[in-house]
């Protein structure tokens, strides 16, 4: 009996580093009188949950890391200074910090949407008309990606067309750039006419 416990322990520990804890737990996770296959797979469950652990725990502290070199750069900056009331310590912004922030907003607000959208096919034909102003010019090569990302072909450069469903993510995107008035999007219906439905 205590030979064939020895034989399993050895044949574990034989070709790796094997953590006790996890060999004590598998060992008694197997049950009395187990075979080798099913020590190693008790080995081998204990192992992947510690090195899941590890893993998060390794992200959490790398996270961390990087919030504290990020609040560092920052408060180097003169972006950000600590304050201290009632016994806890806060962040707030100096006045250089509300400027930035003021012109990020601004910066943010001229940033045009990510393209990718969902990709989803379609049993009916989409025309997509469209006339942006050439001070929209961005704005106008923006829809043209985006209209291309969704597998839409151009028959024009400002007519697409393409069996595909229109995401609404694409439709608030066109609504928060204020190219609505500028789009139109139609459905060729079974009698071949045009049904608007945007």
């Amino acid at each position: 009996m205590k030979g064939e416990i020895t034989l399993k322990i050895l044949e574990s520990v034989k070709d790796t580093m094997i953590n006790t804890a996890d060999l004590f737990d598998a060992i008694l996770s197997s049950g009395y009188g187990a075979s080798y296959g099913r020590m190693q797979y008790e080995l081998s469950k204990r192992q992947r949950e510690r090195q899941n652990k590890e893993f998060i725990q390794e992200q959490r502290k790398q996270l961390k890391q990087r919030y504290y070199k990020m609040m560092y750069v920052l408060k180097q900056d003169g972006l950000i200074e600590k304050k201290q009331k009632d016994k806890k310590r806060f962040w707030i912004l100096t006045k250089k910090g509300k400027n930035e922030l003021t012109l990020f907003r601004k910066r943010n607000e001229k940033r045009l949407p990510e393209i990718p959208y969902p990709k989803e096919k379609a049993d009916k034909v989409i025309v997509v008309i469209f006339d942006v102003p050439e001070v929209e010019k961005r704005k106008r090569n923006w829809l043209r990606a985006a209209l291309d990302n969704l597998g839409l072909k151009m028959v024009q450069k400002s007519v697409w067309m393409g069996k595909v469903k229109i995401p609404q993510e694409f439709l608030d995107d066109l609504l928060k750039m204020k190219l609505v008035d500028f789009v139109e999007i139609f459905e060729i219906t079974k009698t071949g006419s045009l049904k608007h439905i945007a």
